[in-house]
């Protein structure tokens, strides 16, 4: 719904339980996984809440507690009367305008000339190209901005600038693809690509022909005469390596501390020495620091490592209980991704925790925690105050330090598409779909009760203007808002917000936030 205003919200039924990435996965692993219809083994013995594509807002997913009331036990009375004291959406809309910047009041625009920063919103990427060229890239990657493999072809295009354009299919857990997609690629496979009218269809071809074909476009191998080169195949084996580890142990019925996860471990240990090593072939050939696979410029290695490095910072705490972000046993690796994110491309890509985590399972099946998880997951969940106001840093690592551009960003994608949005959550009371489908909150065929429309909407509004307020002050609320039904709505919300497709982690924080102050002062 926030990347696709116009569209609506019906999709088509979860057809399949096969995961695209599960044939992926398979590649690399020997081990035969579980039905991707069972559900995450949670601390505690609960199941994490899993989610899946509806309309433009692809819901990903719940993290523990209950989920709306799904037509039953909800006596709230849609025509008790209302006196409304929220700013109105217009009202709302000159406020953002007066907090803008230049660059975050001309985002909309940019974004369709295709010269915004990256954003998963793009369709159009020009760069410095002129005005009205023709890309001679076509990039097929999924609406939900989640696939790895689609994301390591995404970056090398971001970090080449290459103009493209990019058309979104669902990912085949989240339903059937569109027919002219098939028909290119009988497989169903994402990412695709069209380079000159050729299709080339797996990613590692993918990211060759485009070194080959734009060599030109800041080339990401490194020549031959310099001092890193060596080094560029073991770090692929080494890639593969621990992705394989990494995948085993999330996936097996394990105990902290045995010999899955000290193979592990082991294997962190050496990407954070292959970083140091990196680092110092660097500054012995005069460079002043070297942070990345290939020293102390991005390289095709971190294309490569990207994805899974940081779905493995995401997974490992909440299913395992293992920090790999600042983990004092692996310092390179946090200098790794602190100069990540420093760099445009990967700023805006980047997920967070939350989407990581419930999106596995929808993808490669049972998920295995270990009881010394339970904190960190429930942090990640947002469980006791980690969705709440004063907000702290946790584990997870905020990426937008100014916090005011990061409550107008979240500000902004919710004014801009408030309608769907409001009936969006109205799901929260409404009924469920049928034909059902076997994970928790993947309906795509739930009914919205929309008799509530003016309710939630008024709630919606206090929570932009809670946004725009930097949440000061004492909250008027409007009178006669019924509290089961907007704290149902916007828990629902909350929980299906997804990074980057919706906005970036730093802005759904700030959201998730303001929304449960304005629930909680119902």
């Amino acid at each position: 719904l926030l990347a696709h205003p116009t569209r609506g919200f019906s999709v088509p039924a979860w057809n399949s339980p096969l995961a695209l990435l599960r044939t992926r996965f398979l590649a690399h692993t020997s081990r035969r996984l579980p039905s991707s219809s069972s559900t995450s083994r949670m601390p505690g013995g609960g199941a994490s809440k899993l989610g899946m594509q509806f309309g433009g807002l692809a819901s990903l997913l719940r993290g523990g507690g209950a989920s709306g009331s799904s037509g039953s036990g909800n006596k709230d009375d849609p025509d008790a009367p209302l006196k409304d004291k929220a700013p109105s959406w217009k009202d709302l809309e000159a406020m953002l305008e007066k907090q803008q910047t230049a660059e975050e009041r001309s985002f909309r625009s940019q974004l369709a000339a295709g010269r915004s920063q990256t954003h998963s919103l793009a369709t159009l990427r020009l760069f410095d190209a002129p005005d009205g060229t023709e890309p001679r890239v076509t990039l097929y990657r999924d609406i939900a901005a989640w696939c790895p493999y689609c994301e390591k072809v995404w970056l090398q295009l971001e970090e080449k600038r290459i103009p493209y354009r990019v058309e979104k299919v669902n990912m085949r857990c989240y339903g059937d693809k569109p027919d002219w997609f098939m028909r290119m690629q009988p497989s169903g496979g994402i990412p695709v690509a069209k380079i000159d009218g050729r299709v080339i269809t797996e990613s590692n071809d993918i990211m060759q022909a485009l070194e080959e074909t734009f060599p030109d476009h800041n080339p990401l191998t490194p020549d031959a005469s310099d001092p890193q080169a060596p080094r560029l195949r073991g770090l692929l084996r080494l890639e593969r390596e621990i992705f394989s580890a990494w995948f085993r142990w999330l996936v097996s019925s394990t105990r902290a501390g045995d010999a899955q996860q000290k193979n592990f471990e082991g294997l962190m240990d050496r990407v954070d020495a292959e970083l140091a090593q990196a680092h110092d072939i660097a500054t012995a050939n005069g460079a002043r620091e070297g942070r990345f696979f290939l020293g102390d410029r991005f390289t095709i290695v971190d294309c490569m490592f990207a994805p899974f490095l940081e779905r493995m910072a995401a997974s490992v705490p909440y299913f395992k209980g293992l920090l790999i972000r600042n983990n004092p046993r692996w310092p390179h690796v946090t200098k790794w991704f602190e100069a990540m994110e420093q760099r445009e491309a990967f700023g805006g890509i980047e997920s967070d925790y939350y989407t990581h985590v419930h999106n596995l399972a929808p993808q490669i099946g049972t998920c295995w925690s270990h009881k010394e998880a339970k904190a960190y997951a429930d942090e990640i969940d947002g469980k006791g105050d980690a969705w709440r106001l004063p907000l702290k840093e946790g584990i997870e690592p905020v990426q937008i330090k100014d916090e005011a551009a990061a409550r107008r960003e979240a500000a902004e994608r919710v004014i801009a598409n408030h309608e769907p949005i409001v009936k969006f959550a109205l799901r929260g009371v409404g009924q469920k779909g049928f034909p059902g489908v076997s994970c928790p909150l993947a309906d795509p065929n739930a009914v919205p009760d929309l008799r509530f429309v003016p309710q939630v909407d008024v709630a919606m509004r206090h929570v932009v203007a809670s946004l725009l307020q930097g949440g000061q002050g004492e909250l008027d609320m409007s009178d006669g808002l019924p509290r089961y039904t907007v704290q149902e709505c916007l828990q629902y919300l909350n929980e299906r917000i997804s990074v980057p497709r919706d906005m970036s982690w730093s802005a759904r924080r700030q959201l998730c936030a303001h929304t449960n102050r304005i629930s909680d002062a119902l």
